[in-house]
């Protein structure tokens, strides 16, 4: 086995626990930036940058591997496509949702070291209902 084949097989489950630890240790440690009010959007300009940006880019990354996995080869040959040109067709559109997710996710990051949690602390509640 050389290096090459140790970090893909590696590196898919690296990603996978990173995301596990990642999502838990961000529902425990910053509840409030759990969820966004739809508003916020409109507050930064990386925000309304980087959001789709990353979302879109994991949607196409996503479903990019499962019709990779769930596409048998019979069919692709049956349309007349080459598995060199299905090959080629897959790794242009890959780069291109990887690097979209990857600056969507950067921007988000910096946004989020530079200004701070989203809603903390959160805002009052100032209701003018009476009977409430």
């Amino acid at each position: 086995m050389n290096a090459g084949e140790i970090f893909w097989d590696v590196v898919p489950y690296v990603t996978l626990a990173i995301v596990v630890v990642g999502t838990w240790w961000r529902y425990r440690y910053d509840k409030f930036g759990w969820t966004t009010g739809s508003s916020q959007l409109y507050e930064s300009r990386l925000l309304r940058i980087g959001s789709p940006m990353f979302h879109f880019g994991m949607l196409v990354v996503v479903f990019g591997h499962v019709i990779g996995l769930v596409i048998p080869q019979s069919w692709t040959d049956a349309v007349g496509l080459s598995h060199h040109a299905y090959h080629i067709q897959a790794v242009i559109l890959g780069s291109i949702a990887g690097i979209t997710t990857l600056a969507g996710i950067s921007l988000l990051i910096y946004r989020r070291r530079t200004h701070g949690p989203v809603l903390w602390p959160p805002p009052p509640t100032t209701s003018r209902c009476t009977w409430c």
